[in-house]
Order: structure tokens, then C-alpha cells, then sequence
């Protein structure tokens, strides 16, 4: 069988926030191919099968301010005669109690979940060091802490904190997230932060207007907001925090972050020694998307040694007006991807897997929980080696965390 290290997905973010589901991979919750924020994909019965043999699980706090302004008004309406107080908790807590919250529901549920498993049963690890990915047993997933999204650290100095003060602070949140076994940072997500502009992260899908069909956001349900300042800005700490978390070992995932941004961290990398993560993105080759990475970036990556982490999503993996025309099947897409930087490239040796799967992504027909992804492996035989197929699902980013993750 296969085997697949998980860049990008997300059972923390279902387990913490949503009131029906307690912390264990046992749960059931319905996860067909539709795409519905309130499924949970990552259920033992999906993995203990699959070819899933670490996760880099990434807690994603949601901001405050998306909540507040990007949720369209109908749905914050809805929110507050349903859910009042969940939707008042979601407005108002504090997001490094958020995070911290998520990596003990993410603990509790390894433990919850291993105490049913019984005989030679696929059971969790949590793993804390690069060094303990070593001796992974045959029978076991290694969890692995990540966070999605630097303001979970703190979205901005209080009122009488200066900027240098909040820098400490952050500086003394890093370390200990880091001391929980945390070994990669999403700088950037859905709203602003102090730490990385962010892209317009609202998926573009197919409309039709005056009978012609057209890009545009998909937004009846929320929006996202794209930074308006720049790396370099002296009243935000992008260059400091970044040259702290590689300082402290933990490795610089680029997804969401603007494209001139990412640019200065392939130097800090660089500079660094550090191989460069895009945990969960497609090519904009593909679906010209800024969100999306040019060639230019995919042979820079390769150059350091990093990861381009694809999607098992085709909102990012095929233009939109192509979707009309094909059905919700995505695994042949995935595979155009790793061919078309296989031959950008001259190898194999920077592309990985981030499936999104428990995110707010819209999942492959062909391939929504893990379970299904052995049809990923079997697809990519007719067009790689054996040893490609291994370097792709698992070798090139186990290495790249043993290079980042100190």
C-alpha cells in the first residue's frame, strides 16, 4: 500500500467548534462528495484504512473580524437566533485560548480514540520532534500540531501595548507552541493579521451573466478580505516573526499569503537554509488565481528544497469555466498538476499532497475523505514510477521536514 503524509488537514477545527461532535476520531458524521462546513472527514472509519500515515494537523481559529464583517449579513442573522451563543463565543473569544484549546481537543481525541482501538488496530500518535516520525509503528498516524493563521497568536496590541511589547509577547507564544510539538505556521488566512498580507481567499466559480458565463466570487455565504499593506510595513512585524519561527525551527507554509510577500520569505529561506512549505494550493498555470503559485515560484521552491502542497480541490486546481463542462471528479486534475511540474521541474522532488479535508475546501467527487485515497496512488501508476509515487504522497515532505522542523 500506498503511504501519504497529509500537509494540510483539519479534524480540529470540526472537533472544537462544532457542539455535535466530541473529541474523538470516532465520531460519525455524513461526508459524501457535496461540500458541507459541518461534515467531518476525517473519522477513524475513513482512516484507519487509508494510506494516511501522518497529518500535519492545522487549527485554524477563526478570526473575529470574519465573523463580524465577512460573514454575509443574512447568515450572522441566522447565527443569532440559532446559535447565540456559540455565534457570541465565535465573536468574542480570546484566539491564543482558541488555539490552545484546539491542540488539547486534537490530544484528548488521540488518546479518546486510541482507548477503543484494540489488538493491532490503526492507533494515533502524537508527535512532538521530527525525531519521533523515526519510529513510526506499522499500526500508526502521527498527528502533528500546525496552525493556520498567525493572529491565532494574537490579532494586535491591546490598547496601551506598544508594538515592541506585543513582539515580546508573540515571541513568548511562539516558544511555547513550539515546546507542544507545533512545526509549521500558515502566516496568513482569511482576514488581516500583524504577521502577513493575505490574498482574497473567496473561491471563484462559474456564473452566468447576460448569457454569458463569467468568473466571480463565490459569496452568498461569506467574503474574504485582502490585505492592504505591504511586507515591510513598520507598523506590522512580517519580517521579524518570520525570521523567528525559522529561527526557532518551525517551517513558513506560504499559503494565502500574497504573491510579494512570498517572494521575501524564498529569500529568508534562502538565507536560512530553510526549505519553503505551500501546504495546500494550486498552479496558476492552471486557474490564474493570485492565491495560486506562477512558475517562476514552483522552480524556486524546487530550488530550496521546499514543497508545493496541492489541493484536493478543483476551485484551485481547474479554472472555473472549465467546471460546467466536467463532472465533480478531480483525481485525473491532481495528476495534470504533478505531471505539469514533473515537467517544469525536471522531477518529482517538490510536490506533496495538502488535501484541506475538514476545511471550508469543496472536496474531489472522486476522492472526499481519506479513505479514498488510495485511488490517488493507483491513478498516478499509469504515469509515474513507484519511487515517484512515494517521493510525491510522502518522501519529498518527510524530507522537508526533517530539514525545517528543528
Amino acid at each position: 500500500m500506498a503511504r501519504l503524509l497529509d500537509l494540510h488537514v483539519h479534524p480540529s477545527l470540526k472537533m472544537y467548534y462544532l457542539p455535535y461532535l466530541r473529541a474523538s476520531f470516532h465520531a460519525r458524521v455524513l461526508s459524501g462528495p457535496f461540500r458541507n462546513p459541518l461534515s467531518f472527514r476525517t473519522q477513524y472509519s475513513h482512516l484507519k484504512n487509508s494510506p494516511v500515515k501522518i497529518m500535519l494537523c492545522a487549527h485554524y481559529v477563526i478570526e473575529q473580524d470574519f465573523v463580524k464583517h465577512g460573514i454575509q449579513g443574512w447568515a450572522r442573522a441566522v447565527s443569532w437566533i440559532f446559535a447565540p451563543l456559540f455565534y457570541g463565543k465565535l465573536r468574542r473569544e480570546d484566539p491564543y485560548k482558541a488555539l490552545n484549546g484546539m491542540m488539547d481537543t486534537l490530544e484528548k481525541a488521540a488518546a479518546n480514540t486510541n482507548r477503543w482501538v484494540f489488538g493491532n488496530g490503526t492507533r494515533f500518535k502524537l508527535v512532538r520532534r521530527f525525531a519521533e516520525l523515526q519510529d513510526l509503528g506499522s499500526n500508526e498516524i502521527a498527528l502533528v500540531h500546525a496552525i493556520e493563521g498567525a493572529h491565532a497568536l494574537g490579532y494586535h496590541p491591546e490598547p496601551g501595548q506598544s508594538l515592541d511589547d506585543f513582539m515580546q509577547q508573540t515571541l513568548k507564544r511562539l516558544k511555547e507552541v513550539k515546546e507542544r510539538g507545533v512545526c509549521l505556521i500558515t502566516l496568513a488566512h482569511f482576514w488581516d493579521n500583524m504577521f502577513a498580507p493575505q490574498t482574497n481567499g473567496t473561491e471563484l466559480v462559474p456564473k452566468r451573466k447576460n448569457g454569458e458565463m463569467s468568473r466571480d466570487y463565490d459569496d452568498l455565504m461569506a467574503e474574504m478580505k485582502r490585505a492592504d499593506w505591504e511586507w515591510g510595513d513598520k507598523q506590522r512585524l512580517a519580517e521579524p516573526f518570520a525570521r523567528a519561527c525559522l529561527e526557532m525551527g518551525m517551517l513558513i507554509d506560504i499559503s494565502h499569503t500574497q504573491e510579494h510577500a512570498r517572494w521575501r520569505i524564498y529569500e529568508l529561506c534562502e538565507s536560512y537554509d530553510r526549505p519553503v512549505i505551500a501546504s495546500h494550493v494550486g498552479l496558476r498555470h492552471f486557474f490564474n488565481h493570485e492565491y495560486n503559485l506562477s512558475d517562476d515560484e514552483v522552480l524556486r521552491i524546487h530550488k530550496l528544497g521546499g514543497i508545493v502542497g496541492l489541493i484536493l480541490s478543483r476551485r484551485w486546481l481547474v479554472d472555473p469555466l472549465k467546471h460546467p463542462e466536467t463532472s465533480g471528479n478531480g483525481i485525473d486534475d491532481l495528476i495534470e498538476n504533478m505531471l505539469y511540474i514533473r515537467n517544469l521541474t525536471g522531477d518529482v522532488s517538490c510536490i506533496g499532497i495538502g488535501t484541506d479535508f475538514d476545511g471550508l475546501t469543496d472536496p474531489f467527487d472522486d476522492c472526499y475523505h481519506p479513505g479514498h485515497l488510495d485511488r490517488v496512488a493507483e491513478a498516478m501508476r499509469k504515469h509515474f514510477t513507484e519511487g515517484e509515487i512515494d517521493q510525491i504522497l510522502y518522501g519529498n515532505s518527510l524530507r522537508a521536514l526533517e530539514r525545517g522542523w528543528d
